[in-house]
């Protein structure tokens, strides 16, 4: 479901389900929220393998948001496919989100 890795400070979390829908969901929110428990400074979402989300995926995706923003954290995400990048375009997501093409983009900015 995600893998976790770390570099330069960062929590990595790589989704390794291809489909982010709601019967994964609460699982998902589940593992994510026990690393974010340690309040990360820098969380990067890792999309390489996500080919759909639903609805309630971009729902958690704004949820962790907030969290992270409420201890001061940043999100970022990378490694977004197209199609995805055509959902938070449509939904308007992507002014509200740092999307980088790299994880080397996303650990330049601090």
């Amino acid at each position: 479901m995600i893998e976790i890795s770390r570099e330069e400070g960062a929590v990595i979390i790589r989704f390794t389900e291809p489909q982010l829908q709601m019967y994964i969901i609460p699982q998902l929110k589940t593992a994510v929220v026990k690393e974010l428990d340690a309040q990360p400074k820098h969380v990067i979402f890792d999309f390489e393998d996500v080919q759909h989300l639903d609805s309630s995926a971009m729902g958690a995706i704004f949820h962790f948001q907030r969290k992270i923003r409420e201890y001061s954290g940043r999100l970022s995400i990378i490694h977004v496919s197209p199609k995805i990048m055509q959902i938070f375009k449509i939904t308007k997501s992507d002014a509200h989100l740092d999307v980088f093409d790299s994880l080397a983009e996303a650990l330049k900015v601090r």
